[in-house]
C-alpha cells in the first residue's frame, strides 16, 4: 500500500514539474514577444521622427540658416527632443534680441521674418514628435 502511495506521490511531483516547466516556457515566450513588440514600436516611432524631420527640413531649406538646417538634419537619428528644444530656445532668444535692437532696416526685417517662420516650423516639429 505504501509503494502505491509513493508511486502516486512521484507521479504527482513529475506532473507538477512538467506543469511548472510549461508555465515557465510560456512566460518566457510572452516576455520575448513583448520585447519584440516594444522594439517594433521603437523602430516605428524612430521612422516617424525621421519622416517628420525630413518634412520640416524641406520647409526650412528656403528660409532657415545653414546652421539650423544642419542641426535639424542631425536630429533625424536621435530619440529625444532636447537638441530641438535648444535650437528653439536659442532662436527665440535671438529673435528677442533682434526685436529689441532692430533699426527697421530691410535686412533686419528680412532676418526677423525668416527666423519667425523658422521658429514656427521648429515648434510644429517639436509638437508632432512629442
Amino acid at each position: 500500500m505504501e509503494s502505491k502511495s509513493t508511486e502516486s506521490g512521484l507521479e504527482e511531483l513529475r506532473r507538477l514539474s512538467k506543469e511548472i516547466t510549461k508555465v515557465d516556457r510560456e512566460r518566457t515566450k510572452t516576455e520575448q514577444d513583448r520585447a519584440e513588440q516594444r522594439q517594433k514600436v521603437r523602430e516605428l516611432q524612430q521612422g516617424l521622427i525621421e519622416l517628420k524631420a525630413s518634412v520640416a527640413l524641406e520647409q526650412l531649406k528656403p528660409i532657415a540658416t545653414s546652421e539650423i538646417i544642419e542641426e535639424i538634419s542631425s536630429l533625424k537619428h536621435k530619440q529625444t527632443t532636447a537638441d530641438l528644444r535648444k535650437v528653439i530656445l536659442d532662436l527665440s532668444a535671438k529673435l528677442e534680441k533682434w526685436v529689441d535692437n532692430t533699426s527697421d532696416s530691410k535686412q533686419d526685417m528680412d532676418s526677423i521674418k525668416r527666423s519667425v517662420k523658422t521658429l514656427a516650423i521648429l515648434i510644429e516639429l517639436l509638437f508632432s514628435i512629442e
